[in-house]
């Protein structure tokens, strides 16, 4: 689909999958106003997000605290949180009477691609050495002002960080881990050790949520950075990203994930299980059902695993347990992936949208989701830790240390290439191929070729102005 012209003015909107227009433009107007003062002088701030269930709640609660933090005066508008889910970034591109005015944006790639209807955040820029938000934001929200040629001034930021991620976490049983004198593994080769060691015991290792793409891709990220920090961050900022997805590097991933995938009665339910079965439900497998032993989800699994528990109390509290994702090669440091959800603004926007934004921004405001559900953590270094639960608090400690050297996720930053018709399904593939054939070394070299040609086909798809495929995910 082509073109269009922005609501206010010629700037080109980028160009538009007919699912995502027609997604936008039916929920936009829906959804009830659900904070604020209820004065009606003005029209509600409208904020898409991608949070659903018991986050979407949560996000609510911190819409209720906005009029009272310190330093701002009451909000005299209401704020309509739009759920959009995993087609977020459809918000974009609402225009006219469907237009929003802030996007809570996970898939970060697509910023850039936007960026010309998007408007400057209200906030002042920050040093990349800020006790705020971590310097790595600089490279992702950061661009010339409008108008301005880049060598021309400083840069400026497009969004505002509110939630990090911690995508580099395996959650486990630790009773079950006391019961066989098992240890969390440091090292992949330790990791397929301990596989081998409870299968031994017939007990089942790993439950994956492959229903989730995003589940598989987090974990492609972490074995690849792992691998090579410089292939992964070389697919984020070369413009050329063929003779990389096609490199020794990727397929030495792979390899490596074909290892754990593919391996023997490694899987809850197998691979037909585990592509039905979302992110929630493969954390209820090891505190719930007690299926497996081990599940890979980021730190806001932390609300499901508690509030399912098989036990309660001091019990619940001992068994639920993280290690961090294991280190790939001795010579770089074990992975830290992370993702954030970031305020964005519409342009043109209104007064009381860039007071929104910049509410959000204190440092306070993520407080009630904190203390009501958990499975949070602020963007903000000045957010204080003492409402965070001891887990939480060990999830969020690597991210926050100004020498962190986490990343963020690889398929947020290459938006509809790493989404659901790019890398998501070439990992579903893969993942169906190599599933309990592992032993075989040519199948799981047809599946990296296979895996390869389809990143390839979807860069150059892309690069051709995309259709109807299916837009970036969040996740």
């Amino acid at each position: 689909m082509g073109s269009s012209a922005a609501e206010a003015g010629t700037t080109p909107v980028p160009a538009l999958r007919r699912r995502a227009l027609l997604r936008a433009a039916a929920l936009a107007p829906l959804a009830p106003a659900v904070a604020g003062c209820g004065i009606l002088d003005s029209p509600p701030v409208r904020v898409a997000v991608s949070w659903s269930g018991g986050e979407l709640a949560a996000f609510r609660k911190v819409l209720a605290g906005l009029g009272a933090l310190p330093g701002f005066e009451p909000m005299a508008y209401d704020v309509q949180p739009i759920p959009f889910g995993d087609d977020i970034s459809t918000a974009l591109a609402a225009r006219g009477a469907g237009r929003l005015d802030v996007v809570m944006l996970p898939v970060l790639g697509e910023l850039r691609r936007y960026r010309d209807i998007l408007a400057p955040a209200p906030i002042a820029p920050w040093p990349e050495d800020s006790k705020t938000y971590s310097g790595l934001w600089h490279e992702l929200l950061f661009e010339p002002a409008p108008g301005v040629r880049s060598e021309a001034g400083p840069d400026v930021p497009y969004g505002v960080p509110f939630k990090l991620s911690n995508k580099s976490c395996v959650w486990y049983s630790r009773d079950l881990f006391e019961k066989y004198s098992l240890t969390p593994p440091a090292t992949w080769d330790d990791w397929l050790a301990l596989n081998r060691t409870l299968v031994k015991r017939r007990i089942t290792p790993l439950a994956l949520g492959a229903a989730d793409g995003w589940g598989l891709t987090d974990f492609f990220e972490n074995v690849l950075l792992g691998t090579s920090p410089d292939t992964y961050k070389w697919l984020t900022t070369e413009a050329d990203r063929q003779p990389l997805w096609s490199g020794e590097t990727v397929r030495t991933a792979l390899r490596r994930l074909a290892q754990l995938w593919g391996a023997r009665d490694v899987l809850a339910g197998g691979v037909k299980g585990s592509l039905v079965r979302q992110f929630p439900d493969a954390v209820l497998e090891v505190f719930r059902y007690r299926r497996a032993a081990m599940a890979v989800a980021p730190d806001f699994a932390e609300p499901y695993a508690r509030r399912f528990h098989h036990a309660d109390g001091a019990r619940r509290e001992h068994d639920i347990a993280t290690f961090p994702f294991p280190t790939i090669e001795k010579r770089h440091p074990a992975p830290l992936v992370a993702g954030g959800d970031v305020a964005v603004l519409t342009s043109p926007p209104r007064e009381d949208a860039k007071d929104f934004v910049r509410r959000l921004a204190h440092p306070l405001a993520p407080l009630p989701w904190i203390e009501s559900q958990g499975g949070f953590l602020a963007a903000n270094r000045e957010t204080s830790v003492r409402s965070y639960t001891k887990q939480a608090e060990a999830l969020a400690s690597p991210m926050m240390r100004s020498s962190s050297t986490f990343r963020f996720d690889l398929s947020d930053q290459l938006g509809a290439v790493g989404g659901r018709d790019g890398m998501w399904r070439a990992l579903r593939n893969f993942l169906v191929e190599v599933g309990g054939s592992a032993d075989s070394a040519g199948s799981v070299e047809s599946a990296a070729d296979r895996f390869v040609a389809h990143m390839i086909a979807i860069e150059e798809h892309e690069r051709e102005g995309g259709d109807d495929l299916g837009g970036a995910d969040a996740g």
